[in-house]
């Protein structure tokens, strides 16, 4: 059986018919099963190479495929009220999703078709004031740590920014969710979302807090 994702955000299955068995002696009856059930398969055939094509045109690149995907992001500030403890990160805007969305709570990014995902993110740390402060940051799928996956920033001094940005591949079933955690050993350190400024052509765009995209990689073994 061959699975594919199509246009259509579906997984279509594309296997060969099975075919009557003949008869002794030629048989109209026969003949047409036999004709039809050739015609429903290759209609089959014929809508998938269809849903392929780009404005009518056969697509050599791939380009006339969709896969699960999804794009969100944070437009608040987010803190920590205590010092080394696990705080779930929460999104707030969907800027894009077909099969990945987010869940409740807004922590959870929800898959809905199985597969291997790219999980990619980017979070704007800011320290108010004080003395170095140590941040780590890392994955959970369906609650759960994954293992060897955290990784630990260090920022110093008052107003200070730093961007940490890394991605994680996981195996993800249909219902499973992802979450970015993270931890500080300093309150006066926050994920920081700051507002765009500026006129055209060189007004600045707002800063999300946490952006994070999850692209479908491949299939799951079978």
């Amino acid at each position: 059986m061959t699975y594919i994702v199509t246009t259509d955000y579906a997984i279509n299955k594309i296997a060969a018919p099975n075919l009557p068995l003949a008869p002794d002696q030629w048989d109209k009856h026969y003949q047409d099963q036999f004709s039809n059930t050739l015609r429903l398969y290759f209609n089959r055939i014929d809508d998938f190479i269809a849903r392929l094509a780009v404005s009518g045109t056969p697509s050599a690149d791939g380009s006339g495929l969709t896969f699960p995907s999804g794009a969100f992001h944070d437009a608040t500030t987010q803190t920590q009220v205590a010092t080394n403890t696990a705080k779930a990160i929460t999104f707030n805007a969907t800027d894009y999703s077909s099969g990945v969305a987010l869940g409740t709570p807004t922590s959870r990014v929800v898959i809905s078709i199985a597969g291997y995902y790219n999980f990619q993110f980017s979070a704007q740390l800011d320290k108010a004031s004080g003395a170095t402060a140590s941040i780590w940051i890392w994955p959970k799928v369906n609650g759960a740590n994954i293992v060897a996956s955290a990784s630990k920033v260090s920022i110093q001094g008052t107003t200070a920014e730093s961007v940490p940005a890394w991605n994680f591949v996981l195996p993800m079933n249909a219902g499973d969710y992802f979450e970015l955690y993270w931890m500080t050993d300093d309150t006066n350190v926050q994920l920081k979302y700051e507002a765009g400024f500026g006129t055209a052509p060189n007004d600045v765009p707002a800063i999300p807090s946490v952006i994070l995209t999850a692209t479908f990689v491949s299939a799951l073994p079978t």
